[in-house]
């Protein structure tokens, strides 16, 4: 398939047109990736877990600063 063209003038010499060329790739459809359940639940809980002890600590810093204050 030729790849198509847009002429486009230079604005310059309007005469002399300048030619640019696109390839256009259609990428394949890749196969859906499918995780084990007990993996997405892990995952979930780590993500939970993490989240909350990083919500206790800010907690903390701004009782401390708020303290201090």
């Amino acid at each position: 398939m030729a790849a198509p063209t847009i002429p486009v003038s230079a604005e310059e010499n309007l005469g002399d047109p300048i030619d640019i060329r696109v390839d256009i790739i259609h990428p394949e459809p890749v196969a859906a990736v499918v995780f084990p359940v007990a993996a997405v639940i892990n995952t979930m809980e780590a993500i939970e877990m993490v989240t909350r002890s990083q919500e206790r600590m800010t907690r903390m810093e701004m009782e401390q600063q708020l303290a201090s204050v």
